[in-house]
């Protein structure tokens, strides 16, 4: 269930809100089985995240190290330093950025906000989430715009598969509706398949949804003017689910049998199970079900360790290892660091397999840039595919992160001026 304080304190638009609760009431979404192949044209976003930041030394070139020679703003060639040399075979596809900063609120934990206020839309100083500048994401604002005519707007997965959650929602959600209101992820990968495929679960039959509207044209009566109004509201929702199940219907006629396998739930290697969310969203892509999807690869600070299959022989803890001092440490984040970095060269793979690159914009990023002294400034970000100028973009001079997420933003057809702390639009990498 979505974690969703009392409507009261919510500053959200009643559709959106109505909208979410046809999704916590368990009302599937079901109208893209009934879409054709998705047009060429349509854009895609996809976001992923990796939690405690990068080890600098081997991520970037090293004039951004040393600082011997003043860094250019402008376009300049990807170098493929040790982390990034799984980028090798996808290296014209790439745009990667630097430099981008973000403010830390005190007040909270200095990993809380790394993750949930990533894609925030608030600046720092609006804190409307107790002490967090959390807000509606980008992600949310880029599916309100693109996403309304898919069976999912936007899709949220995790591969966190732990069982004993230590961390709060702060630490694990980087999709938000609104300030307090974190966009619930799914880590389940047979889940997803029968969110996205129908099946292997019933959704709501016909009968279920005419009790709804009976039940609720009765208490219509009862109701003041304002609340007729919600009420309203809340019946058209209804009725659009009654129109997502009756396109469902149809398209399992049309559709057949499901791209691929379903999946028998949590694979036992960290590899396997990145990848297997990754393919689910480019599936899910390829069917046009959603335009927009974001994956956190592990929650911030999470103080469970880790095995990272074919990397370590045994668990490693990926936060205590960012404030351990020595070179065994260093070498450990290396190599954490390279696998995902190989996660994401796989995913770039897929989309260019299914001729989906071109028109997807593939982010990878970190909410901070150096885990050990908790560095919210001079961030890294990668892009791929989605027509973005390719090479390595530096900016130097408190450039805030916001300007980029602007930029996409204004590229998704989102009609807004500023988002959160932003100065302007980065209109060299368009």
């Amino acid at each position: 269930m979505y974690n969703r304080p009392p409507l009261s304190v919510q500053p959200m638009n009643r559709r959106l809100f109505l909208r979410s609760a046809g999704v916590t009431l368990g009302l599937p979404f079901f109208e893209s089985l009934a879409k054709a192949a998705p047009a060429a044209t349509n854009r895609r976003y996809a976001f992923i995240y990796t939690p405690n930041g990068y080890l600098q030394t081997k991520l970037l070139p090293e004039h951004l190290l040393t600082k011997n020679q003043e860094p250019a703003t402008k376009n300049q060639e990807l170098i493929l330093t040790p982390t990034l040399q799984p980028l090798a075979e996808v290296k014209d596809d790439i745009t990667f950025v630097t430099g981008l900063d973000r403010q830390f609120v005190p007040g909270t934990g200095v990993h809380a906000q790394a993750g949930s206020c990533w894609l925030t839309s608030s600046a720092p100083q609006e804190t409307l989430d107790g002490g967090f500048p959390t807000n509606t994401t980008l992600d949310q604002f880029i599916a309100r715009q693109i996403g309304g005519e898919c069976a999912l707007p936007s899709l949220e997965l995790s591969t966190n598969d732990f069982a004993d959650n230590k961390e709060t929602r702060y630490f694990e959600s980087i999709s938000w509706y609104a300030p307090g209101y974190a966009a619930n992820t799914e880590k389940n990968p047979r889940a997803v398949f029968q969110r996205l495929f129908g099946q292997g679960r019933g959704g709501p039959t016909q009968s279920v949804l005419d009790t709804v509207l009976a039940s609720a044209r009765d208490f219509e009566k009862r109701l003041g003017g304002e609340d007729r109004t919600k009420l309203g509201e809340y019946l058209e929702s209804v009725h659009a689910t009654e129109q997502r199940i009756q396109r469902a219907e149809a398209a399992v006629q049309r559709l057949g049998k499901p791209p691929l396998p379903e999946p028998a739930g949590i694979p036992e290697q960290r590899g396997d199970y990145l990848r297997l969310m990754a393919d689910l969203i480019v599936h899910a892509f390829q069917n046009d079900l959603t335009r927009v999807a974001t994956l956190l690869i592990d929650p911030e600070r999470w103080d469970s360790p880790r095995m990272y299959h074919g990397v370590f022989d045994k668990p490693q803890n990926h936060h205590v290892i960012t404030h351990t001092k020595g070179d065994e440490a260093k070498d450990k984040l290396a190599k954490i660091d390279l696998f995902h970095m190989q996660f994401y060269a796989h995913v770039v793979d897929r989309l260019k397999a299914t001729g989906l690159l071109d028109s997807t914009t593939l982010v990878m990023g970190s909410g901070i840039s150096d885990g050990d002294s908790h560095n919210y400034g001079d961030l890294q970000v990668l892009i791929a595919g989605g027509g973005w100028r390719r090479g390595h973009f530096h900016y130097e001079g408190k450039r805030p992160l916001a300007d980029l997420w602007l930029t996409m933003s204004k590229q998704a057809g989102v009609k807004q001026d500023r988002f959160a702390d932003s100065t302007g639009t980065l209109s060299e990498l368009s």
